[in-house]
């Protein structure tokens, strides 16, 4: 996607941060499908170690999540300019819609995403801090019963809306592979750990 500033760089500890937290997902998706349906032999202990697994990378991408929402509003490199969408990037959704369809040419950016970015982006943030809360619901019930019993009408509903939004996370990870791979491999390199160039960072 063209940036007006071509300079605008990822600070080494965000790709840290984005690269812990899409592994975290990716585990999470993995031993959440197998607590909910065991697709492969090995009794209790492989669910156990599911289940330790699953919570582990829980509270990995809880922390890691919060790190990640903090930096956006304190210290040099606060951004979260670049992930709240504002009038003017609203006004480039067709364009941006078209680039991605390949019917139209890249619009220019001001900030470090474009407005589907942003969206999905905030969307991600979320629907994380949904999936911590209804984690810890069903596995602590009773502290949690406002949470089962106020928003959900039983701990079984939370369940439901938590594979549900799992899925979600699903079509995420392949909305965030599909807008990755339409990039220029160079940006890519900018959100990974790829990249070896000296950071130069700008504020969002």
């Amino acid at each position: 996607m063209a940036r007006a500033n071509k300079e605008v760089r990822h600070p080494i500890s965000y790709r840290i941060l984005h690269e812990i937290i899409i592994v975290s997902i990716i585990l999470l998706i993995l031993t959440g499908f197998y607590i909910h349906r065991p697709f492969v032999g090995g009794g209790g202990v492989l669910m156990s170690v599911a289940r330790g697994v699953h919570t582990f990378f829980a509270v990995i991408l809880i922390v890691t999540a919060i790190t990640r929402i903090v930096g956006m509003f304190v210290g040099k490199n606060r951004d979260w300019r670049s992930f709240i969408p504002t009038g003017s990037d609203f006004k480039l959704l067709p364009r941006t819609f078209n680039y991605y369809a390949y019917m139209g040419d890249e619009p220019v950016l001001k900030k470090k995403y474009n407005p589907f970015q942003m969206i999905t982006y905030c969307l991600a943030f979320v629907l994380i801090i949904f999936q911590a809360l209804s984690g810890i619901a069903l596995k602590y019930p009773v502290a949690m019963s406002w949470f089962n019993y106020s928003i959900f009408n039983n701990p079984i509903v939370t369940r439901m809306a938590h594979f549900v939004v799992m899925w979600l996370f699903i079509m995420f990870l392949m909305i965030h592979i599909y807008l990755a791979i339409r990039e220029k491999f160079e940006e890519i390199k900018e959100m990974h750990l790829l990249s070896g160039d000296e950071e130069k960072e700008t504020k969002g």
